[in-house]
């Protein structure tokens, strides 16, 4: 299962991995650091993104909730949970922010890809038996 993480959570450590904040930040809500809300803001959009592709195209309803499990419509605190794998989030927040920044993003969205491809792959995962059919010849 993979990790569930805050909205606090993932921004925190999408900027200290990107070398905006040494330390996890106080509050994504109410920053007065604009890079910050530029995040809150770009974690949304990353959410419509990973909603539209496997594996949660189809198995989750809604992508964020608050810390009492009800679904919400936006980010309303720094506590609610973003009901998608926490690094898929991370990942993708990185990228995006990387981006509308004007700075080299390729790394990052091919770490953001590969999760989402590991993810889409476990979950749609069957097993063959390639010896089901013994009389076919291929």
């Amino acid at each position: 299962m993979p990790a569930l993480l805050t909205v606090k959570d993932i921004v925190s450590q999408a900027a200290m991995e990107i070398g905006i904040a040494q330390q996890g930040v106080t509050t994504v809500v109410s920053s007065p650091d604009q890079d910050i809300v530029q995040m809150r803001s770009l974690l949304s959009a990353v959410a419509d993104e990973v909603m539209t592709e496997e594996p949660y195209q189809h198995s989750l309803g809604d992508w964020l909730v608050s810390e009492t499990g009800t679904p919400l419509q936006g980010i309303v605190s720094d506590s609610d949970v973003v009901q998608f794998d926490g690094r898929l989030a991370i990942d993708g927040l990185k990228w995006r922010f990387l981006q509308a920044k004007g700075l080299e993003f390729g790394e990052t969205f091919r770490d953001f890809v590969g999760r989402m491809n590991k993810l889409a792959a476990r979950s749609n995962a069957r097993v063959l038996d390639l010896d089901i059919d013994g009389g076919r010849w291929i």
